[in-house]
């Protein structure tokens, strides 16, 4: 495994953070709950105490990293994942699918003491999602786990959700060796991680270059509920938030004045939201590296992330050029616009 590492090529994206095998319960007997207050929390009510029917249960590969490296791997990019499993099926079968779909596994982690991680997702009629989430091997990710190599031999650096304390001392390694080599870094948190990691991330300052968090993330990171106002408070030279059925909102600050860009989201019927933010944050970051335009990349994430709601299981399930079609079919709802 370390020799074949060694051996690897140079790659366009090393995508760190979780791989995980998803179970997909849908259910009719939820209900969402909106709470308001300093940030906006959603949340997904099911009664205590009693049974609630499962309309259908599935099993499928995900994790928010896996799911943005197989994104990125479908518009074209070489995509290395750090990333854990265990000695275990799951754990066989997590790294059989990111080989299927092309991903370099040479710096997945095996770790035999450690089950892989398992995704509990329970999905409302609408097709709203929340996760019970079992970490196992993606816990065990930490400051050894990344070699100084596989940062210098990377284009780009996507860190995608890690929670634990191991995994802290690992993040912090990576935003190190990637300011020593100067390659850019993509922030692309979960909820759960903003709310174990929000004082040391405040005490760190970081300086990522892109940072791309859901209305929910970034609320609860700056405490603001106006978009333009997280925008401006997110620590990235530029900065995107997600915010549902109304689309996706960009801010890049290179410039002299900071400029606002909106995109609305493609109306489809949703089947499944799983993977959708992922796929989202994938597609974003590959396409603004490769046409380094926030217009373009806010199009193309917008668009697979409609497409993958269009699909079971977490992973984007479509080929590259079904997905020029959707967008090529789309072009007239893509429209970015200055806010």
């Amino acid at each position: 495994l370390e020799l074949s590492f060694w051996l690897m090529p140079k790659y366009d994206f090393l995508v760190v953070g979780s791989s995980t095998v998803d179970i997909i319960a849908k259910t009719s007997d939820v209900e969402r709950i909106d709470i308001g207050g300093r940030h906006v929390e959603r949340l997904v009510c099911i009664s205590f105490a009693s049974k609630s029917e499962l309309e259908s249960l599935e099993l499928c590969p995900g994790g928010s990293a896996s799911n943005s490296a197989i994104m990125m791997r479908t518009l074209g990019s070489s995509v290395c994942l750090l990333s854990a499993v265990g000695n275990d099926e799951f754990g066989k079968a997590v790294l059989a699918d990111l080989k299927k779909n092309r991903i370099n596994t040479a710096a997945v982690k095996v770790f035999s003491n450690s089950s892989t991680g398992v995704g509990l997702g329970i999905i409302s009629p609408g097709g709203e999602k929340s996760i019970l989430v079992f970490r196992g091997a993606n816990s065990s990710l930490g400051p050894s786990d990344v070699s100084e190599f596989s940062i210098k031999n990377s284009g780009y650096v996507f860190i995608a959700s890690l929670v634990s304390a191991s995994n802290y001392g690992l993040f912090k390694k990576i935003l190190a060796l990637s300011g020593k080599h100067r390659k850019p870094v993509i922030f692309a948190p979960s909820i759960t991680m903003l709310h174990g990691w929000m004082p040391e991330l405040r005490k760190l300052k970081p300086s990522f270059d892109v940072v791309i968090m859901n209305y929910e993330e970034g609320s609860y990171y700056s405490g603001k509920g106006d978009v333009k106002a997280i925008m401006d408070s997110l620590p990235g030279r530029v900065v995107v938030v997600t915010k549902d059925v109304e689309g996706a909102y960009a801010a890049d600050k290179t410039g002299k004045s900071t400029k606002y860009f909106h995109v609305p989201a493609v109306p489809v019927k949703v089947v499944d939201t799983t993977g959708a933010g992922d796929s989202f944050s994938g597609a974003f970051a590959q396409a603004y590296y490769s046409t380094k335009s926030v217009s373009e990349a806010l199009k193309t994430g917008a668009a697979a992330a409609a497409l993958k709601l269009t699909h079971k299981g977490a992973h984007f399930g479509k080929t590259k050029a079904e997905f020029a079609r959707f967008m090529k079919n789309n072009s007239s709802r893509l429209v970015v616009r200055r806010v």
